[in-house]
């Protein structure tokens, strides 16, 4: 693990627990929307209670009312899909930040030697590639994911829209 920390630095560990967290709230999430889904539109599930709601309400407040009871009560899914747009957007400047760090590090160690050895600047350049890569790889699926939920979420959504709505079933 220390050489790990050596070698990538704050930044990347702090990548690899952004990382960790990611995989851990995609995974309920994708757990949670299956969940949603399999139930279906059954008397006393989760769908069923926002449709009943509503069904209720005004005709020109009724998008209003669904989305705030998709949030209220679809919290789970939502959460997982904001971190995931969080990690989208902080995994590439963290990638960035030790990027400049272990440039940072070969341009201090030009600046103590007149002629440094290769393999004194290796381990700079190592960290501002290595933490590069870390962060897109932490960004891409994150935003991927992200996307996969919020049609989902709209495909609910706009499900409940129409059955509120009487145009569907």
């Amino acid at each position: 693990m220390t050489d790990f920390y050596q070698q990538a630095g704050p930044c990347g560990l702090a990548i690899v627990i952004l990382g960790l967290i990611a995989v851990y709230a995609a995974v309920r999430g994708l757990i949670l929307t299956i969940l949603v889904q399999k139930q279906g539109w059954a008397a006393g599930t989760v769908l069923a209670g926002i449709l009943a709601e509503a069904v209720k309400a005004d005709p020109q407040e009724r998008s209003f009312v669904i989305n705030s009871l998709m949030q209220a009560r679809l919290k789970g899914i939502y959460g997982a899909m904001y971190f995931l747009k969080l990690c989208a957007a902080v995994g590439p400047l963290l990638g960035l930040l030790g990027t400049v760090l272990g440039m940072v590090d070969v341009f201090s160690t030009i600046a103590e030697r007149s002629y440094p050895e290769p393999s004194m600047l290796a381990g700079g350049i190592w960290q501002a590639l290595i933490t590069t890569v870390m962060g897109l790889t932490l960004a891409i699926p994150s935003l991927l994911l992200h996307y996969v939920f919020l049609l989902q979420l709209r495909r609910c959504r706009n499900r409940l829209s129409l059955k509120a709505s009487r145009l569907q079933d």
